[in-house]
This record gives C-alpha cells, structure tokens and sequence, in this order.
C-alpha cells in the first residue's frame, strides 16, 4: 500500500453518524500482520503484532458494542502461531471478534493452500466467517514462505515487491490492478483445492464486489476439468457461493453495474456494503456512500431488497 492512514474511534464514530452508518467492522488491511520477508525474527514481530491488534480490535468493541466489530488478524504464514491465536481469540479474550481478515495470499501460501488447512478446521469448528481482502501478488519468491524460522533472507521488503508485481503494473499503487485480480487467485485456489466443501460451516466475504472475479468465474469453471476430480459446474458454483460466500461493495464500484453481475451467481441476501475506510479516505466514502443511496435504489426499486444490501443482510452475518 502506498501509505497507513491515521485513525481513531473518535473521527470514525462521526464519519458514521455523517452518513448514517450503525455499525462498522474493523480489520487490519494489506499488508497485514507479518511486515517483512519470512524469517524467524519477522515471525516473532508478526505474533506479537497480531495480539496487540486484536486486543486493541477488543477493546474497542468493548467500549463501543454498538458501534464497532472486528475482524481478528493471524501471525500467518506461521500456522502453529496462528492455531494459538485462534485459540486466544475465541476461548480467552472477551468481547471475541467477528471474524477472521485473511489477506489473499502470505508470501506465496494463497488460501487454498493445503498448509491451511489446520487452520480451516479450527475456525470450522467456530463457524467462523473470514473476510478476504487482496494484497501484493506472490510469484517469482513463492518458496519464502517456508523460511519463517530462518534468517532473513537477502532481501528487503521492498525489493520482495517489486519482484512479484509484474513489470506492466509496477508504475501503479497495487490496489489499482493487482488487488482485483489477487481476489480471483486466491478464489480459483480456493475452489481448485475444495476448500469451501471440505470446510461448510465458513462463511467468506469476497473484498471489492469479487474484484476481477465475476468476469473469470466462467473460465475458472470450464477449466477445473483439466484437473481429476474437480469438475466445477456452473450449478455447484452457485450453489456454493449462495451457502458459504458474501461479497461486498467496497469500492470505488458502480454499483448499479457490479450488483447484476453479480446475481447471476448469487442473489441479494449474499451482498454487503462496505465503506473502505481509512486507506479510502473519510471525505471520499462519504461521497461513495451517497453514490451507492442512489445506485442501490436504482437496482432495486423494491426498498427491503436495496435496505438488506444496505444493512439487514450484514446483521444476519454479524447480529
């Protein structure tokens, strides 16, 4: 990300009251928790980075109950850390998240990855719901991730980067290209590996309406009969996606586009809005939220299917 914006309870609590916003949902955005290149000191700051936010995400759900939920983060790519967070997160601290932020790949483990599967099985077990949200695509240094009980590596976070952006893209900020087609990796992995059947009781939010997802979903079906056994359909997509998977509106989106071709695959109760706020800045999703007022209208001109975008379908996720 180009920058970590500033932000307080206090600044955001009158952004809601602005645009008329009852609850919000907190997490950590790209690039997470884990801050450099896989290797044993940057696992041990990952692990206590992950705690300090997640009490933090606590204590501010505490203060605000009404006002504020989280999305817990993982020390991820380090599964035996995470399973102990995860077991801090759901059986210790109090109030407990929401859910759980995965960012759409860590240093390579992209979340189909069979090393997650531990972890899915815990968060199984909690019927947990985990929010996806893209970071910097992992390509050339794939094999970093099984270096986090090791020396850093000759290289520097920032030369990690540049390395796995292609060159095409590098003159832009990553969410620009690289966060839309991230959501579709880390998705078609999901679903190439059979996650979301192996693990029913997760429920998944997709980041940015699916990002470059719903234009690919076709290709992504038709060639799983490359591979024996998996054999998508268009009939089992839906079907999944309409029991395990939700997408919000975070944007810049225009709705009145993104939500009909959306519903092909899914139907409106499997929608939510979200504002991208802080790294969208508060003076812009004020102007994003009065857009999609009038967009979602303009899609539904039946008010209880534009107010359970808008509201009642992520009560359902999240009381």
């Amino acid at each position: 990300m180009p920058g970590i914006p500033e932000w307080d309870a206090e600044s955001h609590l009158q952004f809601m009251k602005e645009n008329n916003i009852e609850k919000s949902i907190l997490s950590i955005s790209s690039p997470g928790v884990y801050l450099n290149v896989p290797s044993k000191e940057a696992t041990k700051k990952a692990i206590k980075l992950a705690r300090r936010v997640n009490q933090y995400g606590s204590q501010v759900k505490a203060k605000y109950p009404k006002q504020f939920g989280f999305f817990a983060s993982l020390p991820l790519p380090d599964i035996k850390a995470s399973l102990k967070e995860i077991d801090y997160l759901f059986k210790q601290i109090n109030p407990k998240p929401d859910g759980i932020v995965m960012m759409s790949n860590y240093y390579g483990l992209y979340l189909g990855d069979r090393d997650l599967e531990p972890i899915y099985d815990a968060l199984n077990e909690l019927n947990v719901t985990i929010f996806e949200h893209p970071t910097t695509p992992c390509t050339q240094f794939n094999k970093l991730r099984f270096d986090i009980d090791k020396s850093a590596p000759p290289i520097s976070q920032q030369q990690w980067q540049a390395l796995n952006r292609p060159v095409a893209v590098r003159q832009f900020a990553a969410p620009t290209l690289d966060f839309p087609f991230e959501t579709v990796r880390t998705f078609a992995d999901l679903f190439y590996t059979s996650m979301p059947t192996k693990f029913p009781n997760l429920k998944w939010i997709m980041s940015h309406a699916g990002g470059g997802l719903i234009p690919t979903l076709d290709r992504i079906i038709t060639y799983s009969a490359l591979y024996p056994g998996l054999n998508l359909t268009e009939d089992s997509m839906k079907q999944t996606l309409s029991e395990s998977f939700y997408f919000d509106l975070a944007g810049p989106w225009p709705v009145n586009y993104a939500i009909p071709a959306l519903l092909r695959w899914v139907d409106y109760t499997r929608i939510v809005w979200g504002s991208d706020t802080v790294f969208t800045p508060m003076s812009s999703a004020a102007k994003y939220a009065a857009a999609f007022d009038k967009d979602v209208e303009e899609v539904f001109p039946d008010p209880r299917k534009a107010n359970a975008i808008r509201a009642t379908n992520a009560r359902g996720l999240f009381g």
